[in-house]
């Protein structure tokens, strides 16, 4: 089989389950990362017959990408802020939201020597993203899961990226260790989704991705802010930052419950796609 022929037949057999365009961006993904190539590389050779190693690997990504399942978990990792992120089924795919999110933050000042700290951290995109740029400053990251945080410490040694990794219930439980001097950032990306938006989302997401990282109850949809504004008021040095990512829906009640624990200058911002996602407050 060339690859011209298996590009034909992998939009072929994804065209009831993809858009065109989502077919071919998941096609042009798949080529590049299995055969080590650029597009420009791979369309000069697209007549060019495929290993037989090549053709069984890139056949069996096709049958997986058929039952949903994401091509970030097929490949083992995904692409976030230039850094390659080891990904699996306990952690979330990192999404370019949350690149926006590192972005506002790295646009604020911290001490190079830092204390930074990632809640909910899942993957570690962000706990390493702030390791990378601030190679002096003393980042943690917490999770509630231990397949999560397995993930993390991988993606840890990989970068040669040192974060100080631990388990974290931040809802029921005290946070497991004493800071030698206080924190100038947290930041959270914690599980926001309502079980009543469940329907509404691509089966690829509900069928694959952990429901433990996802989702709150529609009873108690901003547990979770609640419970880092009261732990980040009572942590943060002076000035330091409360940094979150949180549900469209919610960023002003996020806000609100931002202030009412005592952080001042609380602003929302809008991500690329114009909905309300980040907010951040100062602790004075």
């Amino acid at each position: 089989m060339t690859i011209s022929e298996f590009s034909a037949f992998v939009k072929h057999t994804l065209s009831g389950l993809y858009d065109k365009g989502e077919a071919n961006a998941l096609l042009k993904n798949l080529l590049q990362e299995r055969l080590s190539m650029s597009f420009f590389e791979l369309a000069a050779i697209e007549n060019n017959v495929l290993s037989n190693d090549h053709e069984a690997l890139l056949l069996s990504d096709l049958n997986r990408l058929k039952s949903g399942e994401p091509l970030q978990y097929i490949l083992g990792y995904a692409w976030f802020n230039e850094m390659k992120i080891l990904v699996d089924k306990n952690v979330l795919i990192p999404r370019p939201e949350t690149e926006e999110l590192i972005s506002f933050i790295l646009d604020q000042h911290f001490p190079p020597n830092a204390i930074m700290l990632d809640l909910c951290s899942g993957s570690g995109c962000i706990a390493l993203s702030l390791k990378s740029a601030f190679p002096n400053a003393e980042v943690f990251g917490f999770d509630v899961s231990d397949g999560s945080l397995q993930v993390a410490e991988q993606n840890s040694v990989s970068l040669k990226l040192k974060v100080s990794w631990m388990k974290w219930d931040v809802i029921n439980d005290k946070c497991p260790i004493t800071f030698n001097s206080a924190p100038e950032l947290i930041v959270s990306n914690p599980p926001y989704i309502t079980m009543k938006e469940f329907d509404d989302m691509h089966k690829n997401v509900t069928d694959f991705e952990p429901h433990l990282a996802l989702f709150v109850s529609d009873a108690e949809p901003l547990i979770f802010y609640t419970a880092i504004s009261k732990f980040a008021n009572q942590t943060l040095a002076e000035n330091g930052r409360l940094w979150f990512e949180v549900n469209k829906w919610h960023a002003v009640d996020v806000a609100e419950i931002m202030e009412q624990h005592g952080f001042e200058d609380v602003r929302i911002y809008r991500d690329f796609s114009s909905n309300d996602r980040f907010v951040s407050g100062v602790k004075l």
